[in-house]
Formats: structure tokens, sequence, C-alpha cells
């Protein structure tokens, strides 16, 4: 066998553990869990997250420390997937994990004997000096693990630098950003209060109910979090909120809740003041979000599941909706730094599918605009053909609603967002440093 194919022919697949310990031990058995989570969550269609959920639930022995270790690896190795592939075609799940620890914790004492750890580092440097193709598309996609029809559509629409910033910011993991629950505190005060505790923060730059924290943190222990003073949020999520202009007193309908992230943001802006309804087709997901509001004191929500999205609740409000948010189901492109799992799950013949749902969602939900009223469509991609062709297509056949200028409706509540150019609200990680939104904002003439 060739050096850089494995750490040594008749290398054991979790070899004795070294006695001479840098400054992180790496533990056999938690190699060994990350290894089955990482074939786990490649193997399967469901999102990381839950199913790195299910994992840690089965296996209650895990430490804090060994569950933050195995996240880490996890989520690092799905970050550079690609890479790893390409670089070590020839080694097992197990090697490769080794591989990609020697790359980012070069200090950590691995489970290696000396001979086979000094191999495995003349392996690594070998492959990190292997020549990448001459193809842009090619070597971005390898540089940063991202497919080629992703890399090659973004180099169409922005260029090879602004493509090389975008692919490089998705690749890395994001801040933790939490959103202060305006109901219950203001953000001065939440910052205070984390400040106290040992978490220092920053104002978000555009959104004036946003806070980025210094370093990632566990917030869920914190009293402040048990008493509903704030949520995760990125501060792209809270500005789509923003776009809708929701005001006390008003109609609102939030046409797919999910979670509940934005419903309770909508909830705080209009000051638990008039009726919001959460319409989704995801049952589960609306269950979930009750302890939120519970604890996020908002009491003018009403969830409302649903089977269709023309469903008789749905279609009792039309025209009485003085404004109306469709965060539509997409690719999520735009949040690959948080799910780097889904961008092997994205085609682009899957976005057909989402385009016919995206397109069915906007149909259902229009008529609920009331004269005056208006009609704010978002996603998280970063793909046109799930943002501006959606719109563009939708105001064809649709007189009645008139486009208005995103950063109008931003500038009206005292908001700015820079480079922002044309009619629509477009977040870029590499610009911004938010995840990737989009958001376009109709009225009912």
């Amino acid at each position: 066998m060739r050096e850089n194919d494995t750490m040594g022919a008749n290398a054991p697949r979790v070899p004795r553990l070294t006695r001479n310990e840098p400054h992180v031990e790496v533990r056999p058995f938690a190699l060994y869990a990350t290894v089955e989570l990482y074939d786990r969550i490649v193997a399967s269609p469901y999102p990381a997250d839950r199913l790195m959920q299910t994992f840690f639930k089965e296996r209650k022995q895990l430490g804090k420390r060994d569950r933050g270790f195995i996240a880490e690896t996890v989520y690092g190795m799905l970050r550079n997937r690609r890479w790893l592939e390409w670089a070590f075609p020839d080694l097992d799940t197990m090697h490769r994990a080794l591989a990609h620890l020697a790359i980012h914790q070069p200090d950590a004492a691995l489970p290696l004997e000396p001979a086979d750890d000094a191999q495995l580092r003349r392996a690594v440097a070998a492959a990190r000096e292997k020549p990448l193709p001459e193809s842009p598309v090619e070597s971005l996609g390898l540089t940063y693990s991202m497919p080629d029809w992703m890399v090659a559509t973004w180099l169409d629409l922005h260029g090879p630098a602004d493509t090389e910033a975008l692919c490089a910011a998705l690749n890395r993991p994001a801040p933790l950003v939490i959103r202060v629950n305006t109901l219950k505190t203001t953000r001065e005060a939440l910052r205070q209060t984390l400040a106290d505790a040992g978490h220092a923060s920053e104002p978000t730059p555009a959104s004036p109910d946003g806070l980025i924290l210094a370093t990632k943190a566990n917030l869920f222990s914190l009293p402040a979090f048990h008493e509903g003073h704030f949520e995760i949020q990125d501060e792209g999520s809270q500005l789509l909120s923003y776009l809708l202009n929701a005001r006390p007193g008003q109609q609102v309908i939030d046409g797919c809740a999910g979670g509940g992230g934005k419903t309770l943001h909508l909830a705080a802006l209009m000051q638990n003041k008039g009726v919001l309804y959460a319409f989704d087709v995801a049952h589960r997901r609306l269950e979930e979000s009750k302890p939120r509001i519970r604890r996020a004191g908002a009491s003018n929500i009403r969830l409302r599941p649903i089977d269709t999205n023309r469903s008789r609740d749905v279609t009792r409000l039309h025209g009485k909706a003085d404004a109306v948010l469709i965060d539509s189901p997409c690719s999520g492109s735009g949040v690959l730094r948080r799910n780097p799992d889904a961008t092997w799950k994205l085609s682009e013949e899957g976005l057909a599918g989402l385009n016919r749902e995206q397109r069915d969602i906007l149909e259902a939900y229009t008529p609920l605009v009331k004269p005056g009223g208006r009609l704010v469509y978002a996603t998280c991609s970063l793909f046109p053909q799930e943002n501006e062709r959606i719109v563009e297509e939708f105001l064809t056949v649709h007189p009645e609603m008139r486009l208005v200028p995103a950063g109008e409706a931003l500038a009206a509540q005292g908001l700015t967002v820079p480079d922002q150019t044309d009619a629509y609200l477009r977040l870029m990680p590499h610009r911004h440093g938010t995840d990737g939104f989009f958001g376009a904002v109709m009225e009912r003439i």
C-alpha cells in the first residue's frame, strides 16, 4: 500500500493511544462514535442536527466534553467532505477522521503509535500539496467542498472573486447570534446580563434586536433564556420580519411558520396586540413551538396546523390580512454554514420540485392580503430560480400586486443594509456576515 493510503499496512482500526500527549487527548471511544455518527449522516436524507440529537439520546453515557468533540469533528468533516474524499480516496472514515484532526487540531494527541502518527502527518502534508484541477469550477469546489453545479451557478452570477468569497464564508461555522425578546427586555439590558454571566457580545449592525456573541457558548442554561429574554436567531432572519412592517393591532399571517422563530419576532414587533396566525402543514413543528411561545410571553399567536395551504382555516381569511409572510420552503443554500450536510443532499433536479411548491404557496396566500396590505416572499436560498424568477413570474400574472423596493421598506423603519442595489433584499454571508437570505416585498394595489 502507498503511504498516502493508510496509516500503515497493519494499522488497527483504532491503534493504541500514545503516551506522549501534547494538549488534547482524542479518546478512542469518542473517535468510534464520531465515525459512526458521520457515516449515519452521510447515508441519511435527514438533517444532521436531528440525527445528532437522536444519536446523543441513544448514548446518554457520553459526557459534555465528548459530545462537544464529536459534534465539532463531525461538522468539520462534513464541511470538508469533498476535499477529504479527494485528498484521501483510499482511506476509510476512521482514517479520514484522523487526517481531519491532524489538519485542524495539529497539537492533539491522536490515538496512534508514534510511527503511525508520523506517517499520518506525512500523508496529510502530501495531500495538501496535491495539485488542484485547472478548471475554476472544480478547483473552487474541491477547495471549499462545494458541488460543481453550485459553484458554476455562482460563477455565472457573481464572478470568480465574489464566488470564492461566498464559498469560503459558507465553509466556515456561523457566529452565534441571538434576538432580544423586546416583550420582556431591551438589547442593552440583555447585553449587560450576558456580560455579567461572562458572555461578551456586540450589537448586530442592521437589526436593532440582535446580539452577536464573541465566542460560542451554551446559553440555554442561563436564567435569561428560561425567562424568555432571547432566542437564537440569525440577523438576516430578523431583517425578514422587519420587511413585513407588522404593527400593533393588525391581523398578520405567517404562512410557513415552522418552528416559530419569525413568528415570535413578529409577535414582539406587534407588542402582543392584534392577531398573528401561524400556519404550517408540518404539525409537529408547530407543536414544538408551544414551549417557545410560552417562554417568550407571546399572547397574540394563534397556531393553525393545516393539511393543505388551501384549507378552510386559510381561505376564511381571504382579504382580511394586513400583512402576510411566506418564508417559503427552499433549498437552504443560504444556511449551508449551519447545515453543511445539506450541501450534498441538494440537486439541480430537486430545485424544480421546490419551485412548484413555492409557486403554489404564493398562490394560496396572496388572496389573504387586503387592499393596501403587504405580502413578503422570503427564502434562505442563494439561487435565482427560487427567488427573483419566482417573484417575477408571479407579478406577471398578478397585476394587482406591486413590488416595493426592500431598501425603501426597511428605510421607513430606520434600517439600512449595505449593497442593496435593486428592489430585493439579498443578504450574503461574505458581505453581510449573515446567513444567505432573499426577500421581496409586495403590496396589493
